[in-house]
């Protein structure tokens, strides 16, 4: 019997952007490998590179998990180069809304910028809560854009369903053919000191790991020389 060709198709660049502790790391880590990694901070951006499954073909994805420096700054240079944003808050951090709002309101301003879906994070502590679910709706209603809840502690169907959307909406449209940013500050370790040379099978796909030299080729690492290399998730 032929084996299926997951060759992919197409490419999309996804920049998942929020104020620090809204659980970026988490999200993404959950959806490319259904693990949960708890609160991981990071003084870097992440690169993540997978060949994904989705419906039509399989589509190879590029996730940079935008590190946040200060609330202040608008992560530009990684908005420019990516074709889909996921704008993420934390429901028990209001400051983290703000910051949200910032963003989305920053992306409104640009030009045939990229399109974008606003994420709440950490529904299961509702108890806790200080952004009302109606407010966030509101938010992205503003924008014409998608929103949800999600739990990644509890893994929430929403957190794929989101991803997924922004991924296919993103494929469908027209793709950017100025990407001469330097899109990571450094590459680093997210999880544990496995093989660089590993892979793992998760959903319908491979995490692929990031070698520098594919990385400078990319143009993606150029603003600092000392870096230290991804593990396999």
């Amino acid at each position: 019997m032929k084996s299926e060709d997951k060759s992919p198709t197409s490419r999309v660049r996804l920049a998942v952007i929020g104020s620090g502790g809204v659980g970026k790391s988490a999200l993404t880590v959950r959806y490319l490998t259904g693990r949960f990694i708890g609160e991981y901070r990071s003084n870097t951006d992440l690169l993540y590179n997978k060949i994904i499954k989705l419906e039509g073909g399989y589509t190879e994805v590029e996730i940079v998990d935008v590190y946040a420096g200060s609330e202040d700054d608008f992560p530009m240079e990684q908005v420019l180069w990516s074709d889909a944003c996921m704008i993420v808050y934390n429901i028990t951090d209001r400051t983290s809304f703000e910051y949200a709002a910032k963003c989305l309101a920053e992306l409104k301003s640009l030009q045939n910028g990229p399109i974008a879906y606003l994420v709440a994070n950490k529904a299961d502590l509702d108890h806790l809560r200080k952004v009302q679910e109606k407010e966030g709706a509101a938010l992205a209603a503003t924008h014409s854009i998608g929103f949800c809840e999600v739990s990644v502690a509890e893994y929430t169907p929403n957190l794929c369903k989101a991803f997924e959307i922004l991924l296919l909406d993103s494929r469908a449209r027209p793709h950017k053919t100025h990407r001469k940013f330097s899109v990571t500050k450094m590459l680093g370790t997210l999880i544990g000191g496995g093989s660089s040379s590993k892979t793992l099978a998760a959903n319908h796909g491979t995490v692929i790991p990031c070698h520098k030299g594919e990385l400078h080729k990319s143009r993606v690492l150029k603003r600092r020389q000392g870096f230290a290399a991804t593990t396999s998730l």
